[in-house]
C-alpha cells in the first residue's frame, strides 16, 4: 500500500524506489504464505470491527491464494516500470500504479479475513481499483466500454454475494466466519450456497456471466490482465471454497452442477479463444477455459464432500488449488509476453505479425514454455494439474454424478484439443515464418525488466513440472481446511494416493526431457553437413509473406463450427481477376448475441428513472430520508407482528 501510495508524494514520486518498496512487499507476503503452507502454524491477529469481533488468519487455504498473488504482484511491479513507466504522459503511469497497489492490498486483505462485513470490504475496493486499472486508457471509447461494462457485472455478482453474507451471518450468529460442525445441511443452507456460486460465478467468468472478461483483459494493460486472470478471477473460487468450508456439507446436486457448469464454460472458452484475431482476447478467453477446468475440481470435491468419499474430495479439491497455482504462472506469462509484443509492434491482431522469432528470440524462447503448459503438455506444470482432474473424474464415475463427471470427461479431452490447436496458431502465426507488415519487420526485444519476470516465470512452469512430488503434502493441507475433517482423518492423503503415479509421471517426463534435449542437440544449426532446403515455393521465384498461413485460415477448419463466426469472401469469377478479399467476424454468440441485446433493453427502460436523478443534494436528502423512515416502519410493523 506505501508503494502505491509513494508516486502521489512530490518528493518521493520517482519510480525506482516505489517500484523496490512493492517487490519487498511482495516478496514477505509470499515468504509468509511458503511458510503457512509448508507446515507453520496458523496465525491470527482479533480486532473489533463494526461493534463485531473480526479476524485476520493465515491459514493452508489462505496462503494457497496469498501464494500466486504475490507471486504475480511482484514480477508486475518490476516488468510494469518499464512496460508502462510512472512518468509516461497523461499521467497514467501515477495513477497506474496507485490502483495496482491498492488492487494487490485488497486481495489481500480479502483472503485472510474471517468476518463477513470486512470481506465485502475489501471485495468492492477490489472491484473498484480493477475498474480503474481496466480504464486506465481512458481516451479510447472501446476501453471506457469495457470498464463499466466490467463495474456493473461485478456490482451485480456483488448483491448475490452480500445476500449470501447476511444469511451466512444470520446461520453463524454473527458476521464472524467459524465452521460449523458437520451434520444436515438445511434450506438456509442451500440457499447460502445458491447465492455465493452465482454471485462468485460472475467474478470468475463462468459461463453465461463471462461477456465482462474478453474486452477487459484485453484494455487493460498487459501486466494488470496478468494479475487480473492470474488471481483476481481467482476470488470467486476462493469465496466458493472459504463459505462452504464454514458450512457442515454440500449438496450432491451442487457438486455436479457445477463439474456441468465448469465443462461447458471449459468448451466455450477454448472454442471462441480458437477464432481470434487480438491475441490479448485470445489469451482472455482461454483465462474462461482454464477457469472452467478448475471449476470443475472443486465441483468435483463438493461431490466427494457430499458422498463422504476422501478420493474424490482430495482429488478435486487438490486438483483445482494444483490448477490454481499453473494457471497463475503460465497465464501471467502468457500475458507478460503479449504485453512484450505490443510494446514492439504497438499491434494486437496476429494477422499482420510473423517472423518475430528471428527479431524477438528472447522473447520467442521464454513464451515457448507458457504455451506448451497452457496446452497442458508434458513436461510442463499444467499437464500434473489436469491429470488430477481426470483420475478424480474417472473415479467419479464410479461412486460420484456418473452423468456430470462423464460429460467433464468429455469436455476436458475436446477442451486439450482445442487449446493445442488455438496456441499452436497463436506461437506460429506471430513468431514463424515472415513479417506480413512493416509492425512485425522492425520489432525488437524488451529490456531485461521485462524478459527477466518472464524468465522466471518460464523457469516454474517447467520446474514445476519436473518436481511437483513435494507439493503433495502442500495440497493436503490446503484440503483438510477446504473439507475439515474429512480427507486427512481417512488416512488417504494425496501424497498416499498418488505418489506412486507421480513418481512415474515424474519419471517419464524426465525421459521425455532427455529425449528432446538429444533431439535439439542433433537439430541445432552445423550438427549435420547438409544443408536445409528452401522452402517450398509452389512454382514462384521466391516464397513470400502472402503466401504463409493466416490464423483464420489456420483454424477455418475448426472455427467454422462456432455459430458466432462469420465470413465474407468475395469469389474469383474471371480468368484474369481484380484483387479479392476475405474477411472473418467473430462475436460472442451468448455474451453479444443473446445477453447484450437484452441488457440494451433493460437499460433503455430503466433509463427513465434518469429523471429522479436532478443533480439537486436537497433532493438526494430527502431520498436517504424516505428510505430510512420506510425501514423504520417495516421494523416497526414487523415487531408488532405476531411470530
Amino acid at each position: 500500500m506505501a508503494a502505491a501510495f509513494l508516486p502521489l508524494v512530490p518528493p518521493l514520486n520517482e519510480g525506482r524506489f516505489s517500484t523496490l518498496l512493492g517487490a519487498v512487499g511482495s516478496l514477505i507476503a509470499f515468504l509468509a504464505a511458503s511458510h503457512a503452507l509448508l507446515g507453520g502454524v496458523p496465525s491470527h491477529v482479533d480486532f473489533r470491527f463494526w461493534q463485531g469481533p473480526a479476524r485476520l488468519e493465515l491459514d493452508a487455504l489462505s496462503a494457497a491464494f496469498l501464494l500466486p498473488l504475490h507471486l504475480v504482484a511482484g514480477l508486475g511491479i518490476v516488468y510494469g516500470a518499464e512496460y508502462w513507466p510512472i512518468t509516461l504522459s497523461k499521467g497514467f503511469g501515477r495513477s497506474l500504479r496507485f490502483f495496482f497497489g491498492v488492487l494487490v492490498t485488497a486481495m489481500t486483505l480479502l483472503f485472510v479475513t474471517r468476518n463477513g462485513l470486512l470481506f465485502l470490504v475489501a471485495w468492492e475496493i477490489m472491484a473498484v481499483s480493477a475498474f480503474f486499472l481496466v480504464n486506465t486508457e481512458h481516451h479510447r471509447p472501446e476501453v471506457r466500454r469495457a470498464s463499466w461494462v466490467y463495474l456493473v457485472c461485478t456490482h451485480t455478482g456483488t448483491l448475490a454475494i452480500t445476500a449470501s453474507v447476511i444469511l451466512l451471518a444470520q446461520r453463524l450468529g454473527s458476521f464472524a466466519w467459524s465452521p460449523l460442525p458437520p451434520g444436515a445441511l438445511g434450506s438456509l443452507d442451500v440457499w447460502i450456497l445458491a447465492l455465493a456460486s452465482l454471485g462468485f460465478a460472475f467474478k470468475a467468468g463462468l459461463l453465461p456471466l463471462h461477456f465482462w472478461l474478453p474486452a477487459a483483459h484485453a484494455s487493460a494493460p498487459s501486466h494488470v490482465s496478468a494479475i487480473l486472470s492470474a488471481v483476481m478471477l481467482k476470488t470467486g473460487i476462493y469465496g466458493l471454497l472459504r463459505i462452504s468450508s464454514l458450512l457442515p456439507g454440500v449438496p450432491v446436486w451442487m457438486g455436479g452442477g457445477l463439474v456441468t457448469l465448469g465443462a461447458l464454460s471449459a468448451v466455450y472458452g477454448v472454442w471462441n479463444a480458437l477464432a481470434q484475431r487480438d491475441y490479448k482476447r485470445l489469451l482472455a478467453y482461454s483465462s474462461i477455459e482454464n477457469l472452467g477446468i478448475i471449476t470443475m475440481g472443486v465441483g468435483l470435491g463438493w461431490t466427494g464432500r457430499a458422498l463422504g468419499d476422501p478420493w474424490l474430495t482430495a482429488l478435486g479439491f487438490g486438483g483445482a488449488i494444483f490448477h490454481v497455482w499453473n494457471h497463475a504462472i503460465f497465464k501471467s506469462l502468457l500475458f507478460f509476453g503479449s504485453g512484450a509484443l505490443l510494446h514492439a509492434t504497438g499491434t494486437r491482431d496476429m494477422e499482420v505479425l510473423g517472423g518475430l522469432a528471428a527479431r524477438m528470440p528472447r522473447t520467442a524462447l521464454v513464451l515457448l514454455p507458457g504455451v506448451l503448459a497452457v496446452t497442458a503438455l508434458p513436461p510442463f506444470n499444467g499437464f500434473l494439474s489436469e491429470w488430477f482432474l481426470y483420475r478424480g473424474l474417472f473415479a467419479s464415475l464410479r461412486g460420484g454424478d456418473a452423468w456430470s463427471s462423464g460429460l467433464a470427461l468429455l469436455a476436458l479431452v475436446f477442451t486439450g484439443g482445442l487449446a493445442a490447436v488455438a496456441f499452436a496458431r497463436f506461437y506460429g502465426v506471430i513468431f514463424l515464418g515472415m513479417p506480413r507488415s512493416e509492425a512485425g519487420a522492425h520489432a525488437h526485444d524488451p529490456s531485461r525488466l521485462m524478459l527477466v519476470p518472464m524468465g522466471i516465470l518460464a523457469a516454474l512452469t517447467l520446474g514445476i513440472g519436473l518436481l511437483s512430488l513435494p507439493l503433495l503434502p502442500v495440497l493436503d493441507r490446503v484440503v483438510s481446511v477446504v473439507a475439515p475433517g474429512q480427507a486427512l482423518s481417512r488416512g488417504l492423503p494425496l501424497a498416499s494416493l498418488v505418489g506412486r503415479d507421480f513418481r512415474m509421471l515424474l519419471l517419464l517426463e524426465g525421459l521425455l526431457l532427455a529425449f528432446g534435449g538429444l533431439a535439439l542437440a542433433w537439430l541445432r544449426p552445423g550438427a549435420r553437413a547438409t544443408e536445409a532446403p528452401p522452402t517450398w515455393d509452389c512454382g514462384y521465384a521466391a516464397p513470400t509473406a502472402r503466401m504463409q498461413y493466416t490464423g483464420s485460415s489456420f483454424a477455418d477448419g475448426w472455427s467454422v463450427f462456432l455459430p458466432g463466426v462469420t465470413q465474407r469472401v468475395r469469389s474469383i469469377r474471371a480468368l484474369f481477376p481484380r484483387a479479392h478479399s476475405f474477411h472473418s467476424r467473430v462475436q460472442d454468440v451468448v455474451g453479444e448475441g443473446l445477453l447484450a441485446p437484452w441488457l440494451e433493453r433493460v437499460a433503455a427502460r430503466l433509463f427513465r428513472f434518469h429523471r429522479l436523478q436532478t443533480g439537486y443534494l436537497s433532493v438526494y436528502i430527502l431520498y436517504v430520508l424516505v428510505t430510512l423512515l420506510a425501514v423504520f416502519l417495516w421494523l416497526l410493523l414487523r415487531a408488532r407482528l405476531p411470530v
